[in-house]
């Protein structure tokens, strides 16, 4: 169960995004996961405060949020999507030749621990979306590539609530729930970030890394 499910209730809009309904459609219909409702419109609204240059995805899918990173920032912004499956990536790349953003988005197809040690950007705008239990183990990789200013954003951080439970979680979720924790505890504590997290969507964490001079 998701920890909410606002924006659906007072939006008149049915889709996520409507330019992208068929995307929506398709994978729910298949069980793709995509971006809540609530965690998306909290992703664009970000994208256009931020406004980035560089961007950085964990976890593509069907392309589904990269596309809304790709609507929702700058023109001239370059995305790196990052997708483990093979399958899942050769669908998201149809979707960004359909859509007209296969120049904006580099989409890499492999595991992530192993990408992201040979990228040598510094990225604005981080948003990650992938195997829940690895945030944790991610972590040190992201920060090595997030810039001074640079936003993170980890979705999915609740786990449909079970984060927030007493008592330990289900033995056969009882490492991923952990991790989380961890993950949480971190990056709430880390000297370097700034962080919140809401309950937007399955749970939202937003951290801005520090300036050099802050």
């Amino acid at each position: 169960m998701k920890i909410t499910d606002i924006n659906s209730k007072f939006s008149k809009s049915k889709y996520i995004e409507r330019q992208f309904a068929e995307i929506e459609k398709h994978c729910q219909e298949i069980h793709i996961p995509i971006i809540d409702r609530d965690a998306a419109d909290l992703l664009k609204l970000q994208l256009k405060l931020k406004k980035p240059q560089r961007i950085l995805e964990i976890g593509t899918a069907h392309g589904f949020s990269t596309l809304l990173l790709a609507k929702y920032s700058p023109e001239m912004s370059e995305i790196t999507a990052v997708e483990l499956d093979s399958g899942r990536a050769q669908q998201a790349k149809e979707n960004f030749l359909k859509f007209n953003y296969q120049e904006k988005i580099d989409l890499k197809v492999g595991d992530a621990f192993d990408i992201l040690m040979y990228l040598k950007k510094d990225y604005d705008f981080i948003f990650l979306d992938a195997a829940k239990g690895q945030y944790f183990y991610l972590f040190e990789y992201l920060m090595e590539l997030l810039a001074p200013g640079g936003l993170l954003i980890s979705d999915n951080v609740l786990y449909k609530g079970k984060v927030l439970a007493d008592g330990e979680a289900d033995a056969k979720i009882r490492t991923l729930v952990k991790n989380l924790k961890k993950y949480l505890k971190l990056i709430m504590n880390h000297p370097e970030l700034e962080s919140t997290i809401v309950t937007a969507g399955d749970g939202m964490a937003i951290s801005r890394r520090k300036d050099i001079n802050e």
